[in-house]
């Protein structure tokens, strides 16, 4: 389909002004208005496709950075963990120590 062609939505927008200032005129032949109206059509169908497209990228970039910032925790709340046990452990060499 020709209305693959248009990669964003400014550019199918602008195609889509083209054709208002074109269908505005008195002068065109209604064949002309009426083709110019079915490309408008596939155009609104090639915006709502990248709409779509635009929903997924956002969705499946959100669930990476969901899935990193769950990384990013889960490796704090270890180290944390690990921190509290050393601490543990010097507290435990410390009054050892005081009591020898």
């Amino acid at each position: 389909m020709a209305h693959e062609s248009y990669e964003s939505f400014d550019q199918v927008k602008a195609r889509l002004d083209e054709i208002v200032d074109a269908v505005g005129s008195s002068e065109m032949p209604l064949d002309e208005a009426l083709s110019l109206y079915e490309e408008a059509v596939g155009l609104g169908l090639r915006a709502s496709e990248l709409l779509e497209e635009n929903i997924e990228a956002r969705d499946a970039e959100d669930e990476a950075e969901d899935g990193a910032g769950k990384a990013v925790c889960e490796a704090a709340a270890g180290t944390e963990v690990e921190i509290e046990a050393a601490a543990s452990d010097a507290e435990a060499s410390a009054a050892a120590a005081a009591q020898a």
